[in-house]
């Protein structure tokens, strides 16, 4: 061993061990921190599935980090949570970095990038499952299976912590909202101010999923997906060649349509908060003629027809209410195009109100109306 260099993430605490030999690898160490209020066991489920995830991809020739768990030996704290993976040389590719504008033509060198890009994702059809759900390995073989679907949100800190694994992404994409709705009632999921909206368009986007029969007659396989595909985790040479995607935290198997729609960080982020599921950014339309040019035009469709999960994905992620963006998860869903009104509410009041009357029948949107809550209620000190 010559050198060891650290790097503080928001979830993770990351040390590099350069060796002798000239390879290197991060020892990947779970924080702790308020931003991550679990107990111990969800987190060693989290890591034990990205371990699990980085297994089954680099065995199927996925480019992504080599990685194994914490030794059974080892003599380190036993509450200390990590795992090792191997360092994934390059940088991530400078043009998609947040402040360079999404919707700018790209160079010849984004492109041959892009079509690297897709070359990527192609190579995750050869790593298939028959669930959804997060990989964990069996306890009575140590083989990778498919396990619960490991959450961020809602926190959930009593056993069995996760839900699944599913047999289809409706099953799994109802028992997350309902999970969220069960946390509403609870008041332990947002603050007083946001709880009523957020459980009304839970109760839409409930609907909406309840009535989607393209995700009840899926069957698989099923592929995995990068739950947190920020820009900079996608490491390149100076060519554009892919050298790894790193950081599997959250990742998760589902359907075709979802596992191969285009990076959320190709999203056309000016038209896409403004409602819109017609337009496409440069980038995505780059994607879309690399799977063409690859003879793949079944992906390509995937990219034109995937705002239906980036949208729900999103809003189950970050929990606030944009009623355009509310407006056009239902006509991602319904197929309604962008220039259809269809008689849709053009504000949040109205969009409130319309709700209000539509679910007044619910029991948990009653209970929440009639006993409004102004503040957190704390416990009394003592």
């Amino acid at each position: 061993m010559e050198n060891i260099q650290s790097y503080k993430g928001q979830f993770n605490l990351q040390i590099k061990i350069d060796f002798s030999d000239g390879s290197s690898w991060m020892m990947r160490i779970r924080r702790k921190a308020g931003i991550r209020p679990y107990p111990d066991e969800p987190l060693r489920l989290n890591a034990q599935s990205e371990v699990a995830t980085c297994q089954a991809l680099h065995c199927g020739g996925v480019l992504v980090p080599q990685s194994t768990f914490r030794p059974k030996d080892s003599k380190l704290h036993p509450k200390l949570i990590y795992s090792y993976q191997t360092f994934i040389e390059g940088s991530p590719w400078s043009d998609f970095a947040p402040f360079k504008p999404k919707n700018q033509p790209l160079s010849s060198s984004t492109k041959r990038h892009i079509g690297f890009i897709a070359q990527w994702f192609i190579s995750l059809e050869k790593v298939r499952f028959d669930k959804i759900g997060s990989l964990t390995f069996s306890s009575a073989s140590n083989q990778i299976i498919v396990g619960p679907l490991i959450e961020r949100q809602p926190v959930i800190t009593v056993p069995p912590y996760f839900n699944g694994p599913f047999q289809n992404a409706k099953e799994r994409y109802l028992r997350m909202i309902d999970s969220r709705l069960e946390a509403c009632r609870d008041r332990t999921f947002v603050e007083p101010p946001r709880e009523v909206h957020i459980y009304l368009a839970l109760l839409e986007f409930k609907e909406l999923v309840g009535n989607d029969l393209d995700m009840e007659q899926d069957p698989g396989p099923f592929y995995i997906r990068h739950a947190d595909d920020h820009w900079d985790h996608t490491r390149t040479k100076e060519d554009g060649e892919i050298t790894g995607v790193i950081d599997w935290e959250w990742a998760y198997t589902t359907t075709k349509d979802e596992a191969f729609a285009s990076p959320m960080y190709f999203l056309p982020s000016k038209f896409y908060h403004e409602g819109s599921n017609d337009m496409f950014s440069p980038r995505e339309y780059a994607l879309i003629e690399a799977y063409q040019s690859l003879g793949r035009d079944d992906l390509a469709d995937c990219v034109k027809n995937g705002r239906k999960y980036q949208r729900l994905i999103y809003f189950l992620k970050c929990m606030f209410i944009n009623v355009l963006e509310v407006n056009a998860i239902r006509k991602a869903f319904l197929k309604i195009p962008d220039e259809v009104d269809d008689g849709m509410p053009k504000t949040e009041e109205e969009w409130v109100e319309k709700m209000l009357i539509k679910w007044q029948e619910d029991e948990g949107l009653r209970y929440l109306v009639d006993n409004p809550v102004d503040e957190p209620v704390l416990p009394e000190q003592t």
